[in-house]
């Protein structure tokens, strides 16, 4: 005799219902909840085209050939079949969701129908293991480093290297067992939450485990295990990770955008900031969003590094919240990451073998990745709102505390992107363009008298106009009052003799020597300072080779 159903059966243990706006799903859960959406979308299409096994399939087999669950806007339905059901499904579920290859991790629901190659992939293990994955005991790598070479400029271009360790396993491969009892029925006990499911879940005190660790129901402790497919991670460097965690707010068009938020090569993994790496993804959606009918997901974008207080493990230090970006903002990012990208560079390094009159010296060229100074100013800018210019005298003044070098000698090898920036479209009025080409104007005016007056000694030329750029930047930067600014521009403006575009425009200027806007002026003129490239110098800029740039940042 069959065993009559229980209320509890039809609604607590044969089918879960997980909504998305539901009491307790903060945006890590609602990610979470859109990376098990994108996944159980990704077995659909493999089921579809024969790719997977009869044992690799969640609920199988299905009834009429639909799956054995239902993804709505803002609700997902999963049907076990029987209570006992949950353990095999769960099971198959897990083990196609966090998959490894190539001694790698291999994240199907966070792909499309191609995966991405293995440098792309060793950057995203690199990202999650400084985010989810970062203590040791939440996954099994290698304790030597594999060296993998690829070539980001196809195969005519140099070779880079990218290390990472083996990876042998990880926490969410085996979650499942967390969220079933021992008869395989879903659990109806609290699920103990630690920070590879959702990082910043930790216990605060040892002395008090019990009350300060973090418990929830099976419902929400299998969002978070998703989350590592819904959310994206990626390396700045080796000691500090970006977590992207995108607003879900359509499960449906969520397990369709997915994908697309994924670097799809080498170049698009690089990322200088938080800020930088969310509007990245922003712009990768939109490019794919040609109908315009999915929204572009707002996100919030959390920076993990080492503290001092705290240096074996990576510490949440800074969350922004980046909202979805508009079309003007997008343009701007957009125009930014074609003028501003990371670049490979090569340096010459040497190698020695051998000892006394054996000894020999190997030179051999070393390529490497280099990413823009401004462009994470631009991002972050963006992401609060502010021009996109804002803060530049920060670049100008602050000291680089990688290379204890001032940040302005890298902007050096920026400046025909800096002064592709500065064209018209990225502007919000007149006035900002107006200061820029005004001092454009007065630096061209000033280097040509300086020339005329050393046209026969071409090294004072130089000096002179080296001179003239530091005299100028000193004073913009070292200007702490809107008067001691507005001296400073007047002085130079005054310098340079009759000014075509103060005499076409001086209407638009005066309003941006307001004492509440001299700073967004001085950001201006520091802009104007930095992205101006005299003639006189276009073939010493030009010749700036690799191995200069390399010194730059060593």
């Amino acid at each position: 005799m069959a065993r009559k159903k229980s209320k509890k059966d039809e609604t607590g243990v044969r089918r879960l219902t997980i909504r998305l706006f539901g009491p307790g799903m903060s945006r890590m859960h609602r990610a979470g909840l859109g990376g098990l959406a994108s996944t159980l979308k990704k077995i659909e299409r493999e089921v579809k085209l024969g790719q997977l096994e009869e044992d690799q399939i969640p609920g199988w087999p299905w009834e009429d050939g639909k799956p054995p669950w239902r993804i709505g806007p803002t609700e997902l339905v999963l049907d076990f079949g029987t209570p006992e059901g949950a353990r095999p499904f769960l099971k198959a579920l897990f083990q196609f969701a966090f998959q490894i290859r190539d001694d790698l991790i291999f994240l199907p629901g966070q792909y499309g129908d191609t995966p991405p190659s293995m440098e792309v992939r060793a950057y995203l293990q690199q990202g999650m293991t400084l985010t989810f994955l970062q203590h040791g005991k939440a996954r099994k790598l290698g304790k030597k480093e594999v060296t993998y070479s690829y070539q980001p400029e196809g195969d005519t271009g140099p070779t880079i290297q990218v290390s990472y360790k083996p990876c042998a396993g990880y926490k969410h491969q085996d979650g499942w067992k967390e969220l079933v009892e021992a008869d395989g029925c879903l659990t109806t006990k609290p699920v103990e939450v630690a920070g590879p499911v959702n990082p910043g879940s930790v216990v605060r005190h040892v002395a008090y485990t019990g009350q300060t660790k973090i418990k929830e129901g099976v419902e929400h402790v299998l969002s978070l295990y998703f989350a590592l497919v819904g959310c994206l991670a990626l390396p700045i460097n080796r000691g500090s990770g970006v977590l992207i965690v995108p607003d879900v707010t359509d499960l449906e068009a969520f397990s369709t955008a997915r994908a697309w938020m994924t670097p799809p090569s080498a170049r698009d993994c690089r990322i200088a900031g938080a800020s930088d790496a969310a509007l990245q993804a922003q712009v990768r959606l939109r490019s794919k969003m040609t109908a315009r009918t999915l929204e572009l997901p707002g996100c919030d974008a959390i920076t993990f590094q080492p503290t001092p207080w705290a240096t074996q493990q990576k510490s949440r230090v800074r969350a922004l919240f980046v909202p979805s970006g508009s079309d003007r903002v997008l343009d701007v990012f957009e125009k930014a990451l074609a003028e501003l990208p990371p670049r490979v560079i090569s340096r010459t390094v040497q190698e020695t073998s051998g000892r006394g009159r054996n000894r020999t010296v190997v030179e051999r060229t070393e390529w490497f990745w280099v990413d823009s100074v401004v462009r994470p100013l631009v991002a972050e800018n963006l992401a609060r709102g502010d021009p996109w210019y804002s803060h530049f005298v920060d670049l100008m003044t602050k000291i680089d505390p990688a290379t204890k070098k001032p940040i302005r000698d890298r902007i050096l090898f920026e400046k025909r992107g800096l002064h592709a920036m500065i064209e018209e479209p990225v502007w919000k009025d007149r006035g900002e363009s107006t200061v820029v080409r005004a001092v454009h104007q007065a630096l061209r005016q000033r280097y040509g008298q300086i020339a005329d007056e050393n046209s026969g000694n071409p090294v004072a030329m130089k000096n002179r106009m080296d001179s003239e750029y530091d005299r100028w930047r000193l004073a913009f930067a070292g200007a702490k009052t809107p008067d001691q600014f507005r001296k400073s521009l007047c002085d130079l403006l005054s310098r340079a003799g009759v000014n075509p575009v103060l005499q076409a425009e001086w209407e638009q200027l005066l309003p941006m020597l307001d004492a509440s806007r001299w700073q967004q002026t001085r950001d201006l003129a520091l802009l104007a300072l930095a992205s101006y490239s005299r003639k006189e110098s276009d073939e010493e800029e030009g010749a700036l080779n690799d191995e200069d740039a390399s010194e730059a940042v060593a």
